[in-house]
């Protein structure tokens, strides 16, 4: 029990850390180039433009309002989230888009980038933006918006990734800010985004499958599979083509976030087991994409 409390305190401590990090690239990477994030924020952004520039509403010029409206925007996600992926899931979404909107308010935004060429601010800020997303997804958080809704498309449409739904929604934020800014802006925009989303998936991978084949003299290490995983397996008995001994050959499909606690299973059952892994995979019919790790 207290080894499982540990966990999860360390596993919110990331997400928390994921949400800043995203939340600091924002303010100190693109509030000072005027550039547009991606997904629910760059949706925010435009809110706020709407209501200042075309609408005329006067919002005080020392709160930026964008995290509040992806505050705002989240409400109903969180009743998704609740059903599509777990309780503890949507309850640790609440607390990680809360402080996620109130450090998009809080942390100071300089008056002029901290880098002068541009092309490096995108880079930097991307990279730091899409390891915070990709760490608050990995340790079974979110910072909602596009992630939520990305997470419901993942688990019913096979090779879908959180990633390539933030590049289709960013199109039309990008529309929108080459229009009402300046090609160069969208286009630097863009390059955020992309390498964002490409960090993001690289760091969240509980979306990649992959199918890993044991051979063992010990018939235990299918159950404890089923039991500490709760991921099914396939078995058959083989022989030797050299010792002519018969072993069990053991083939299960879990995501990659699971390899290593198969790694560590099956060395602790059988520490001679010889154990294969075929990354990348396609996978067609009941397997469960999960989510909340």
């Amino acid at each position: 029990m207290a080894r499982k409390a540990s966990s999860e305190i360390w596993k919110m401590t990331g997400a928390v850390f994921g949400v800043f990090l995203y939340a600091a690239a924002y303010r100190v990477i693109l509030v000072p180039l005027n550039l547009y994030s991606g997904g629910f924020t760059g949706i925010a952004q435009i809110l706020q433009i709407f209501l200042k520039d075309f609408l005329h509403i006067r919002l005080p010029e020392s709160v930026d309002f964008t995290g509040i409206f992806l505050w705002l925007m989240n409400l109903p996600l969180y009743f998704l989230s609740w059903k599509v992926v777990s309780r503890t899931f949507s309850l640790k979404t609440i607390f990680t888009v809360c402080l996620q909107s109130f450090f998009m308010s809080v942390i100071p935004s300089p008056d002029v980038p901290i880098i002068e060429d541009t092309l490096t601010c995108c880079l930097i800020g991307g990279v730091v933006s899409g390891f915070g997303v990709g760490l608050t997804l990995k340790c079974g958080s979110s910072g909602g918006g596009l992630d939520i809704v990305g997470i419901y498309c993942a688990k019913n449409f096979p090779d879908f990734s959180v990633g390539k739904l933030t590049l289709i929604v960013n199109a039309v934020i990008y529309a929108f800010s080459a229009l009402n800014n300046s090609l160069e802006t969208a286009v630097y925009s863009i390059i955020f985004c992309y390498v964002a989303s490409l960090v993001m998936d690289k760091v969240h991978y509980q979306n990649i499958m992959t199918c890993a084949m044991i051979i063992s003299r010990n018939d235990r290490i299918c159950d404890q599979i089923i039991q500490e995983l709760n991921r099914s397996c396939t078995t058959w008995e083989a022989q030797g083509g050299y010792s002519k001994q018969t072993s069990h050959v053991i083939m299960t499909v879990i995501s990659k976030y699971e390899s290593r606690a198969l790694k560590r299973m099956v060395h602790q059952l059988d520490p001679g087991a010889f154990l294969t892994f075929n990354d990348r995979m396609e996978v067609l019919g009941n397997f469960e994409k999960r989510f909340d790790a």
